[in-house]
């Protein structure tokens, strides 16, 4: 898994440093049986990190593909039904990647003070932030032919919407900023009271959306906006410390059930504005049904991951396959050519995973401008496709197009770091 890739990627080491006022060495986690021992998991080990990072970002280019077409349908009709459901569905992909963020920089196992951290993280997101913001407030002028004083250059920059899209990196910057206090924070705490300020900062998150559709209208600031997602954040810290095989079934009703009451509640409602794709009523990152999808898929990344592990491969057998590989036959069935076939189709596709997931950044800066040059490329036959062939071809052009723009930027080393 590369260093270098998206959504704040650290290593994983050693355990946790005490908390004020307790001896060093003497780790405050207070772990349950559910709790799974991260210490020595290592970049083979957390693979399920970047799958779901693919996932993540295929997600959030089928949205902004699946919204387009669902607002160019007539309403209620099955196209507009279907884009506007692969639209809220795919809300699951920003929350996932908040999750993985938190599951990896809130691991304290660097040991780095705050101003280390600082140094690091904030070149590594203040190049791609600066960097595109100019990129696209150019397209603004240049391709969408608006109007853009630099008074409302800046008003678009402290609202964090130089584009539709990069409002994310503006709130990891907010992420970044809080993560050393929050170190000290999840050391210190024991599990329930991590649990308690979840569940409290979603419900709390939920209602200020909801009342800011209602009264405020949307209006975002880049020094606030990250807030709600603190949340999202500490829980993608506490579901890498919990085997989800452990946790009771009677929790899954219990969220199906939650996610059903919410959607039956805000349903008149929304029927009654005629659906309005986009609306806020079901369209929202911290609505119940996006939070347990959310928390599922990151769950079912890690137990397929763990499922994936061929277990056939003894540790030994790997050594010795990799120390003596001119003689490896002679030690049937140890290091047997089955064995290495294994070893070597697991280290491909690792690489391969690896690879696609380094260019997440990349591709979620770059989509955005891919879909609007086809869009004026293909305007004159926007009529003429097929609604599903759309919403399934066009997403993987566009990603397939990202990563191919990504990895050529990343050989080049004054670019490199605008989309790594």
């Amino acid at each position: 898994m590369s260093k270098d890739a998206p959504s704040s990627m650290c290593e994983v080491g050693a355990g946790p440093r005490a908390c004020p006022g307790q001896p060093q060495g003497v780790a405050p986690t207070h772990a349950t049986n559910e709790q799974r021992d991260t210490r020595y998991e290592t970049r083979d080990t957390i693979q399920y990190i970047n799958w779901l990072r693919i996932i993540a970002i295929y997600l959030v280019v089928t949205a902004h593909v699946a919204i387009w077409q669902a607002m160019a349908s007539e309403t209620f009709t099955f196209n507009w039904w279907v884009g506007g459901w692969l639209f809220y569905l795919a809300h699951v992909s920003i929350p996932i990647f908040v999750m993985i963020s938190g599951a990896l920089l809130l691991d304290d196992s660097r040991r780095e003070s705050a101003g280390q951290f600082y140094r690091r993280r904030m070149v590594r997101v203040g190049i791609p932030l600066v960097v595109w913001t100019c990129v696209y407030l150019a397209v603004r002028v240049f391709l969408d032919a608006e109007e853009l004083s630099p008074a409302g250059a800046l008003r678009l920059i402290l609202t964090g919407d130089p584009y539709y899209h990069l409002w994310f990196l503006y709130m990891i910057v907010g992420l970044y900023v809080i993560t050393p206090p929050l170190r000290t924070f999840v050391r210190c705490a024991r599990r329930g009271e991590r649990l308690l300020v979840i569940v409290v900062g979603l419900v709390l998150a939920n209602a200020y959306f909801q009342t800011d559709v209602l009264i405020w209208n949307n209006q975002r600031s880049i020094f606030t906006m990250f807030v709600p997602w603190i949340a999202f954040y500490l829980c993608g810290y506490e579901l890498r410390r919990i085997d989800p095989g452990k946790v009771p079934s009677r929790y899954l009703v219990l969220a199906v059930l939650i996610s059903a009451g919410y959607l039956a509640a805000f349903f008149d409602v929304f029927m009654e504005i005629e659906g309005g794709v986009g609306v806020r009523y079901l369209f929202d990152f911290f609505s119940p049904p996006i939070v347990f999808l959310s928390i599922a898929i990151f769950w079912a990344a890690y137990l397929h991951d763990q499922k994936a592990k061929p277990k056939s491969v003894s540790r030994i057998s790997y050594l010795v396959s990799r120390i003596i590989p001119a003689r490896r036959d002679c030690f049937s069935p140890l290091a047997s050519r089955d064995t290495n076939n294994e070893i070597r189709d697991t280290r491909y596709k690792r690489r391969l995973v690896e690879k696609v997931s380094a260019a997440t950044l990349g591709v979620y800066v770059l989509h955005p401008l891919i879909l609007d040059l086809m869009r004026i490329a293909f305007s004159e036959h926007a009529d003429e496709g097929n609604f599903l062939a759309g919403v399934i071809v066009v997403p993987f052009v566009t990603f397939v197009l990202c990563y191919l723009i990504t990895s050529l930027l990343m050989k080049i080393p004054i670019l490199r770091r605008t989309v790594c």
